[in-house]
């Protein structure tokens, strides 16, 4: 397909499991990440007996955890276009639910009723993201809180190497372009939540911070050098500015700040006694 339109699916190609690195990729999506998700979701409340769906659960790190909190009482649904690596992973605790959120009817997504819902760097991801939260929000139990989570650019302001802004600018535009991918979508946290109807809205942000010892760092090199040829395609940065934010980055002295995670959660409406 070709990358000037905006028909491409996240996953579909680039992205996709199937591809070289994709799944070291992911893995370390998890290891920047879900200790920001853990903490924010512990923040909310016990976990014990709840009936949880984790959307776009990817290698299942954050449904595996959930599972462990839930414990036997409770419930984790695992759900994702492609189940590959849930089923792989094959927590217990864990039931993988293959299906599109965005495109499946809903009979063929599990039934409603879920005391937490969960997803992170999905939304922004998504075609059709503003009809997506809605839906989700409708498949929470009464009282049933839903918790999203999706990156801005922090590098493209804070980073004091030029070729970095220029880099993450480019990256930006190309999945705009060639994904549709919007990583602009967490700025307009938390209203869309309110929009929905949500209650008890709160938000969010973590800064995982870029640096030799921290897996930020090759996170963000396998991201940027999957889509290196959309990236060059934007012509915000040439191949030597790309080689150049890309050594900067893995150079022993960097420390600095990466994409931020911003969180947002609330609440359903609790049903009136």
């Amino acid at each position: 397909m070709s990358t000037d339109v905006t028909t491409e699916m996240y996953g579909s190609r680039l992205y996709g499991f199937d591809q070289p690195l994709e799944r070291e990729r992911i893995g370390l999506i998890g290891e920047v990440f879900d200790p920001f998700t853990r903490r924010r979701l512990a923040d909310l409340g016990p976990l014990s007996g709840l009936r949880c769906l984790d959307v776009g659960a990817g290698p299942g790190t954050v449904a595996a955890w959930l599972a462990d909190q839930v414990g036997s009482f409770g419930e984790v649904v695992a759900l994702d276009r492609d189940t590959s690596l849930l089923r792989e992973a094959a927590h217990p605790g864990v039931r993988a639910w293959q299906a599109d959120i965005h495109a499946a009817p809903d009979a063929e997504l599990p039934a409603p009723g879920f005391d937490l819902i969960h997803a992170r760097l999905t939304l922004c991801h998504l075609p059709g993201r503003e009809e997506v939260l809605p839906r989700l929000v409708s498949m929470l139990a009464p009282g049933g809180l839903l918790l999203v989570s999706d990156v801005i650019n922090t590098m493209a302001c804070a980073s004091p190497h030029p070729a970095v802004r220029a880099l993450t600018r480019a990256y930006d535009q190309a999945l705009v372009t060639t994904l549709d991918s919007d990583l602009n979508y967490a700025r307009s946290y938390p209203a869309p939540l309110a929009a929905a109807g949500l209650t008890g809205i709160g938000m969010a942000a973590d800064v995982p911070l870029v640096r030799a010892d921290h897996p930020t760092v090759r996170f963000w090199t396998l991201t940027f050098s999957a889509m290196r040829t959309e990236i060059l395609a934007t012509g915000l940065i040439d191949a030597d500015g790309f080689d150049a934010a890309i050594g900067h980055l893995q150079a022993p002295a960097t420390h600095e700040l990466g994409y931020t995670l911003v969180t947002a959660w609330g609440r359903a409406r609790a049903v009136a006694p």
